[in-house]
């Protein structure tokens, strides 16, 4: 009889060991690993033509987030900025159309323009549902690399056979390496990243496999490798104008999505006085689509915490808005949540009076709580001119601080930036003189 109850007991403990093990499998096997998607072409008009049958599908599970990134402007030699600038509106366009495609699917508004410092450059972001849109600008290198008259022959080909500094289309630090920029993407991709397997869409880069195509498309692909380098990840390498010469290979609905993504950049082209390049030449393209597939081994890439995006104000308000690039402090975490709460929702910049000023100007805030501030002045160039407070304990209540011309060191543009906890307020600032 004892030995009986000994068995027993031995059995269920065993059973009893098994249990949470059988449970961790079974989660194992029901719960697949998140995955992310980054997309990296040359040109506005790319994905949409080489790539719109995949993405079209992809971008709709909107438990993917997906990061599209636009290396140039695809100015060509156009004179005005109005032409890249009316390209790159037509990607965003494009974008809001892919991820409104599904059936039922509600348009809401895209958020506010921000302005992102990646490795000291400035990138700017559109942020819509699960995807994020990101410009760098850069100058159009012409079909062979050699760049063109309106870009200043600076090309991505130049950049990285050379070392030729590439400068962007709307000011700022120019590129100086192919590893400045080719780390910029990899911090891009860091800060936007969740935790999970990545997925890079982009170019071929290999000239045999994708034979005729633009030197800027080759480069963008040989940028994704070397910005993705030694990490985990699977490339999609897309043929690029060679396809034209290929059979049709969508089936209906991935032809007639791809159009509308196309047709959504063509229709802002022209609503914004441009050439809408809704032609044969570029027609030729839809409904055609080779790629090669590559898995690479390695580290998974990690999250990294964002750096400061600032909303760019509405430019039919504000015709001198630019992109304004700063630094994010440590946010302050001694607030409770209920004071953190009402912080977030009630803790007001006003815009400063005079603007513009020619001597002095008056700063107010609005402080729902007892908190510490820090109150501060950059330059367009996000670097510091003025600390007015730098964590002073303030009561609850409208505060002002007065500007001395004198502290600024030149006539111009300045953002004056209010922090409080994890809270940031900004308006900007016209000195004249």
């Amino acid at each position: 009889m004892r030995n009986s109850l000994r068995w027993v007991f031995l059995m269920l403990l065993c059973v009893g060991a098994a249990l949470p093990w059988a449970g961790r499998a079974q989660n194992a096997t029901t719960t697949p690993p998140r995955r992310w998607t980054a997309v990296i072409t040359a040109h506005p008009d790319d994905w949409q033509l080489f790539m719109g049958g995949n993405l079209c599908e992809e971008v709709q599970r909107t438990r993917r987030r997906m990061i599209f990134i636009c290396l140039t402007g695809g100015q060509a030699n156009e004179p005005s900025d109005a032409y890249w600038q009316s390209r790159e509106a037509g990607h965003r366009a494009s974008v809001l159309q892919a991820v409104d495609q599904v059936p039922g699917a509600t348009p809401s508004a895209p958020k506010p323009l921000e302005t992102l410092v990646i490795n000291g450059h400035a990138i700017d972001v559109y942020r819509y549902k699960n995807t994020v849109a990101c410009f760098l600008h850069l100058p159009d290198g012409g079909l062979d690399g050699k760049g063109m008259p309106r870009g200043k022959f600076q090309s991505l080909r130049l950049l990285r056979e050379k070392g030729t500094p590439i400068t962007p289309l709307s000011g700022g630090k120019a590129y100086t390496s192919w590893n400045d920029l080719s780390q910029t993407i990899r911090e891009l991709l860091a800060q936007q990243a969740v935790e999970g397997k990545l997925t890079i869409h982009c170019p071929q880069p290999d000239e045999q496999l994708n034979p005729g195509d633009h030197a800027d498309h080759r480069m963008a692909g040989l940028l994704a490798k070397s910005a993705a380098a030694q990490l985990e990840c699977c490339f999609v390498q897309y043929v690029g104008y060679n396809v034209a010469r290929r059979p049709e290979n969508l089936n209906a609905q991935q032809k007639e999505r791809q159009m509308q993504v196309y047709q959504a950049y063509s229709q802002t082209m022209s609503s914004q006085g441009q050439y809408s390049a809704w032609d044969q030449k570029h027609l030729a393209f839809i409904g055609h689509q080779y790629a090669q597939v590559q898995h690479q081994t390695g580290a998974m890439l990690q999250p990294s915490r964002p750096v400061l995006a600032l909303p760019a104000p509405d430019p039919a308000s504000d015709p001198t808005s630019g992109p304004v690039l700063a630094p994010a402090p440590e946010p302050d975490t001694d607030l409770a949540d209920d004071e953190a709460h009402i912080l977030a929702e009630k803790l007001v910049l006003e815009p400063n009076y005079p603007n513009p000023f020619t001597q002095s100007s008056l700063l107010a805030y609005q402080l729902p709580v007892a908190a510490n501030v820090w109150l501060r002045i950059l330059d367009m160039q996000g670097r510091e001119v003025v600390r007015l407070l730098d964590g002073s304990r303030q009561e609850s209540g409208r505060h002002e601080q007065w500007l001395d011309v004198n502290r600024f060191p030149a006539a111009g543009l300045y953002v004056a930036e209010l922090r409080v906890g994890n809270q940031r307020r900004r308006c900007r600032l016209q000195l004249t003189r």
